[in-house]
């Protein structure tokens, strides 16, 4: 018989025989959970220690910032801010003359391109009146007044088209216009949302004076517009869209403001002053196509242009500033000066006309009078021609000019 032996993990018989059964799990009904330990305190190191035990590296020249390093700091932060500020201006950019990337050599650029077509123009009219003057010399007395008649008509018409268009263009305001793409971009930057909704600001302030000096109140002022092409069912129209804008709970937004402006209000003036460049365009085309000499040709453009321009002026209400003034009027001298010299080139468009005729009738057998029904239709294709490019020159000068009167950008 054996017995237990008292030493630990020594085996006996009883021990080999006896099946071990794994305790029990305690029942933990009724009983509470422990309690929770308690976590280790934080411990704040003093500067200079670290949980390793060592000191952390410190560069040796580590010092507060003195006066000096303040100032450059603020130095740096002013021509940063300059910098947007500057990107800031060219985004909005009001001179919509087209010569902006000239930089502050448009205007004398502008200036000299009017005193040379000025010149140039009034240099060539001169030589003209001269050769005219000796022809009427040698003419019965009846046409040399006839003809002196003339020119002093013409003369009259070109100076009384210059002193309206200067009268006008006194009283009106220079045309500052508003970049509304400019705005947007400049909304999306983030460092200059706040000068973007300044300037949205400052814009939509600056229309709402436009519209409430537009006049269309004024039985004066509303038979003058009717006389430059807007309609009084267009000035009625003008009057609602106008109301609508100036109220100040009607739009919920800024771009919902600029977006009726440009579309009910604007796109109105634009087609009335489609309509009038396309009038006096006509106009030139018919006069120099049947003009007999260049005088009346270079006279004859002058005095439209000049109306068209006013008509222009007195829709939108605005005057262009004063790069934009220099380079109208110098594309005014200078169209002038090409109509006159339409006579130069015009006998080759002549024979152009007069051989493509002549072969014309030659292929389809017919010999009778043909030389002298292309003479016919040489001259009166090569003046018609030649109208025809006149025509095309001040519809072009015309949407320039439409262009730098526009109170808001076309995007």
């Amino acid at each position: 018989m054996t017995t237990d032996d008292d030493r630990i993990g020594v085996p006996t018989v009883a021990s080999r025989n006896r099946v071990v059964t794994p305790p029990a799990a305690p029942d933990t009904r009724g009983l509470t959970p422990p309690a929770r330990q308690p976590e280790e305190p934080f411990v704040e190191l003093r500067e200079g220690e670290t949980e390793l035990g060592r000191p952390p590296q410190v560069p040796g020249g580590l010092a507060p910032l003195s006066d000096a390093d303040r100032a450059a700091l603020r130095k740096l932060e002013e021509e940063q801010a300059a910098r947007d500020l500057a990107e800031a201006e060219l985004l909005l950019a009001t001179d919509p003359a087209g010569l902006g990337w000239f930089g502050w050599f448009a205007s004398p650029l502008a200036l000299a391109f009017l005193v040379g077509s000025a010149g140039l123009a009034g240099l060539f009219v001169f030589n003209q009146v001269l050769s005219v003057l000796g022809a009427l010399a040698a003419q019965p007395e009846w046409a040399r007044y006839a003809g002196y008649a003339g020119l002093a008509l013409l003369g009259g018409c070109v100076l009384y088209a210059f002193v309206r268009l200067a009268l006008l263009y006194a009283t009106l305001r220079r045309n500052r216009q508003v970049q509304v793409r400019g705005l947007r971009e400049l909304a999306g930057r983030t460092r200059l949302r706040w000068l973007a909704t300044a300037k949205t600001a400052e814009a939509k302030e600056q229309l709402e004076g436009y519209l409430r000096g537009y006049p269309l109140d004024r039985d004066k002022d509303r038979k003058a517009l009717e006389r430059a092409g807007l309609t009084a069912e267009a000035q009625a129209r003008l009057r609602r869209v106008r109301d609508e804008l100036l109220d100040p709970a009607r739009f919920a937004s800024s771009d919902e403001w600029f977006a009726r402006f440009r579309d009910g209000f604007q796109a109105e003036l634009d087609a009335v002053a489609e309509t009038r460049l396309r009038y006096w365009a006509s106009r030139v085309w018919v006069v120099t196509a049947v003009a007999p000499n260049a005088v009346v040709d270079t006279g004859a453009t002058v005095f439209y242009t000049l109306s068209m321009l006013t008509d222009l002026c007195r829709v939108y209400n605005l005057r262009a500033g004063r790069t934009g003034t220099a380079v109208l009027l110098g594309r005014v001298f200078f169209n002038a000066y090409l109509a006159g010299q339409g006579a130069e080139w015009e006998k080759l468009v002549e024979d152009q006309y007069d051989q493509l005729f002549h072969e014309a009738l030659g292929v389809v057998g017919v010999g009778v009078g043909a030389n002298l029904a292309g003479k016919v239709v040489g001259k009166v294709g090569a003046r018609a021609t030649t109208g025809y490019l006149n025509r095309v020159l001040v519809i072009r000068l015309g949407r320039y000019a439409a262009r730098l009167l526009r109170p808001v950008s076309r995007d």
